[in-house]
């Protein structure tokens, strides 16, 4: 009996350590008094590699709270938890995981439907490394349900409370998880009604002197658009430990802005029949009768394909992804006629030419520019990754990336009758090894009273047709000192080109652009040219990071995050700022002004800054908890991470659901004999069904200390956070905070995001007739209510139809926010009129979803 009682003791000690974190990979030794016990455990579906600790985690009751339509609409919920503060910008779309494996591209996991997903997984950056991607980008592992299947279909339909403009959303997804399979088909097509500028009460820079037309009602904030997009992958098992995925998309966005009437400067001679003074007569009007207003229609067409294979090697697990794109972009601007022989005719006196006739210019035809460009895209990367030798401390783990990524822009362009062509390629092989090794452990009592201490190290070179060799590399620490309590620091450095759009897009001149010239403080209509710059040089970049992750007592209700992040980056390739005074002085051969200094002509292609440095914290918390039950709420569960490996696995012990059938989506048992039986669920929870629910609440403050620019030697620094500015047309706020909440119980859930966005001010030349730019503080609150029809058993049971069913109802901008901007005198300058910074205003959508 005492033998059976040290094996019973045994056993539990095993579970637990399992349950805490433990990857359950292996046939886990354990000696007691002198006897060997083997306890056999099942691996965790879906882990990922490493032991970088899980920064949140959601499970299905928390995703339920979303009210989300597709992991694309669950990413955008927790999108102020996945950003990344890391480089000189941060944000962006995090590196994507299924079940703990690399995919090919977001779509082939972007429309599958939130009910499919079991648990969701948000890690550092660091963990990057050890799929082969740089380290600047926050990691997401969406965890599948070992089984799945619906058929979806969603309308939406929404309004701006200001009037105008409208969209609408017809969306059918068709799901099927289970077997050895997975296959998921998503169609989608959504118009949008356009925005004028008469409908946002916009006043005109120049207004029509004989009160003929209102231009505003000729010119649109939003364009029409109608797009239609499909999008299909499927993913089969080949063997016990070899998975393919296949994927597909095609994307058609058209769209159509109205630039308003062609203008015309005339003058009147007072000898002339039409005269109204006995002195000659400055007029500017505008011309309907050439054809209506100046449009730009714009048509994509983008298809995408791309493979993924997930499989292992001995004791290490390997994948191979690769794409191809194609994206083909026609644009068609029209352009006013030439009224030269019709302004000398009217200087001249010309009784046959009535000045003021309201249907001059009649039957003289607009030109039109024209550009194509046609982008394509394709690469091949294998990644491998695995632990060859065990340290003392634990497994040493590597990672070895290799890659070829090929990229061509064919273009051709018409303005003015002259036509300008483009034929650019590059392509890059590349590589990038990682190496991970720990120092001290607590579980392997080595050096526990240290804690969980280890250092990485990554190298990576590229080799690009038109670049040469580029060189990446970085390093770090990770300790975690107690369960709960993690610290990472880290450094990257990288050389980066540009990209080859920025290179070689077709120069397009677009008329009649609305700027604001601040060194004559007023607003003006310019010919703003874009397109690449074959001009640009390579960058140079370093970053470092501290960040310390803090969870109370190893508790996943409540989590704290703080980030502090430095940037410094030379030769930096930036789209062309916004035309300061100190821009337009190093920059002077892209402004064109005429005779009396009116601005005119902007060449906005890409530049070069000769360095950058800034200086950033960003700090925050996510809370939550359950509404009516708090039984074993704050215990960590099953896959959480409980200790140093929690929810991560040993690197290349395959886990039961990826390459080894992936079990997530095919059940396979270890070995593939026969099928595997879904976990049992806690008998509790059907009791606990409907009488329950979530809550949560997430807040982060982004604090930068410094940002500033140097344009180029000789010339004085810029300092963005006193003044000066780079980019688009508003300062960078020294203080911003995000915010993300929300309430879901017995079918009914509350979603609510918010923004707050410092002021700041854009200084101008202090000459006379230049003015500063002040702007103030912005805040913007988001809100979705939705109602789950399943959570009415009566109501569903009168009324079939409605199981599976959602209502939702979406309002952004609640209280209609747009920034305020302001001159030295405290009007508003027309270019930063209401309606150019915000033209959709308030919106309102209502939607009804439901699963079949």
């Amino acid at each position: 009996m005492a033998g059976c009682g040290l094996a019973i003791f045994g056993l539990n000690a095993a579970a637990n350590a399992q349950i805490a974190g433990e990857d359950g990979t292996d046939d886990d030794p354990i000696i007691t008094d002198g006897e060997l016990i083997v306890v056999t455990g099942t691996r965790l579906r879906g882990v990922v590699i490493g032991d970088i600790p899980v920064e949140q985690e959601l499970d299905e009751q928390d995703i339920a709270a979303f009210g989300a339509s597709s992991i694309e609409d669950l990413l955008e919920a927790v999108a102020p938890q996945t950003s990344s503060a890391r480089g000189r910008g941060g944000g962006g779309r995090p590196i994507i995981l299924l079940n703990g494996q690399r995919i090919s591209g977001f779509r082939e996991i972007r429309d599958l439907p939130p009910e499919a997903i079991e648990r969701v997984q948000i890690f550092p950056e660091e963990l990057a490394l050890r799929y082969g991607f740089r380290p600047d980008q926050r990691v997401v592992n969406f965890i599948l349900k070992p089984g799945f299947a619906s058929i979806t279909g969603e309308v939406e339909h929404g309004r701006s409370t200001q009037g105008g403009y409208s969209a609408s959303e017809i969306e059918a997804t068709l799901t099927r998880i289970g077997g050895n399979s997975r296959l998921n088909i998503d169609i989608e097509n959504e118009p949008a009604k356009a925005i004028f500028e008469s409908e946002r009460g916009i006043v005109q820079t120049r207004p029509d002197d004989l009160d003929l037309f209102d231009n505003s009602e000729f010119r649109t904030l939003v364009g029409h658009s109608d797009t239609f997009e499909i999008n299909a992958n499927y993913s089969r098992t080949l063997s016990d430990s070899l998975r393919a995925t296949l994927s597909g998309e095609y994307n058609s966005v058209d769209s159509v802005d109205l630039l308003g009437l062609p203008g015309i400067n005339l003058t009147i001679p007072a000898s002339s029949p039409f005269a109204r003074s006995t002195a000659d007569e400055a007029l500017f009007r505008y011309l309907p009768g050439v054809g209506g207003a100046l449009e730009r229609d714009r048509s994509s067409r983008t298809a995408e394909a791309g493979l993924t294979v997930n499989g292992q090697f001995s004791e290490f697990r390997w994948a191979f992804t690769g794409n191809y794109s194609r994206a083909e972009v026609e644009t068609r601007t029209d352009r006013a006629p030439d009224f030269a022989a019709q302004q000398t005719r009217i200087a001249a006196g010309d009784p046959a030419l009535d000045p003021f006739a309201p249907e001059l210019g009649q039957g003289l035809d607009f030109t039109r520019d024209y550009s194509r460009s046609v982008v394509q895209e394709a690469d091949a990367n294998f990644n491998i990754a695995g632990s060859p030798v065990d340290l003392p401390a634990g497994p040493l783990t590597v990672s070895l990336t290799t890659g070829f990524e090929w990229r061509a822009i064919d273009s051709r362009a018409v303005t003015r009758n002259v036509v300008t062509t483009g034929d650019l390629s590059r392509e890059n092989a590349f590589t990038r090894a990682n190496i991970d090794i720990p120092l001290t452990s607590r579980r392997e009592a080595v050096f526990g009273a240290i804690g969980d201490l280890s250092i990485n190290a990554n190298i990576g070179y590229s080799e690009l047709s038109d670049f040469g060799g580029l060189f990446e590399y970085g390093y770090g620490i990770n300790w975690e000192p107690v369960e709960g309590l993690s610290f990472l620091a880290s450094v990257i450095g990288e050389e980066a080109a540009p990209s080859v759009s920025q290179l070689g897009d077709p120069a397009i001149v677009t008329p009649a652009v609305s700027v604001f010239d601040f060194t004559n403080g007023t607003s003006v209509f310019v010919d703003r040219t874009t397109g690449g710059n074959p001009d640009l040089t390579a960058e140079l970049r370093r970053d470092f990071k501290l960040g310390v992750n803090y969870a109370p007592g190893n508790s996943r209700r409540i989590r704290f995050i703080a980030e502090y992040i430095r940037n410094r980056s030379e030769n930096v390739t930036s789209a062309f700022p916004l035309l300061t005074p100190e821009i337009e002085a190093a920059f002077p051969a892209r402004v064109t002004r005429d005779g009396a200094g009116n601005l005119v002509a902007i060449d906005a292609r890409p530049v070069n800054f000769a360095q950058t440095r800034s200086e950033r914290i960003r700090y925050g918390f996510n809370l939550s908890g359950e509404i009516g039950r708090d039984e074993d709420s704050d215990r960590p569960r099953r896959g959480q991470r409980g200790s140093r490996r929690g929810g991560t696995e040993r690197p290349g012990r395959q886990p039961q659901d990826s390459a080894q059938g992936t079990a997530t989506e095919t059940g396979q048992a270890a070995g593939g004999a026969g099928r595997e039986q879904a976990a049992p669920r806690d008998p509790r929870s059907f009791l606990r069904r409907g009488v329950g629910g979530r809550w949560r609440l997430s807040l982060y403050h982004n604090w930068r200390f410094s940002e500033t620019v140097l344009i180029r030697p000789g010339v004085p620094e810029l300092d963005l956070l006193g003044g000066s500015v780079i980019a688009a047309s508003s300062p960078v706020a020294r203080h911003s905070a995000e915010l993300e909440g929300g309430l879901f119980s017995n079918g009914i859930g509350l979603r609510v995001s918010a923004e707050y966005t410092g002021s700041g001010r854009i200084d101008g030349t202090g000459l006379p007739g230049s003015s500063d730019l002040f702007f103030g503080d912005l805040f913007t609150a988001n809100a979705r209510l939705f109602f789950n029809f399943d959570g009415r058993e009566s109501l569903v049971e009168d009324v079939p139809f409605l199981r599976g069913s959602r209502l939702a109802l979406r309002v952004d901008n609640i209280f209609g926010g747009v920034r305020r901007v302001t001159d030295q005198n405290g009007l508003v300058p027309l270019s930063y009129q209401p309606g150019y910074l915000d033209p959709r205003g308030r919106y309102i959508e209502l939607s009804f979803r439901k699963r079949f």
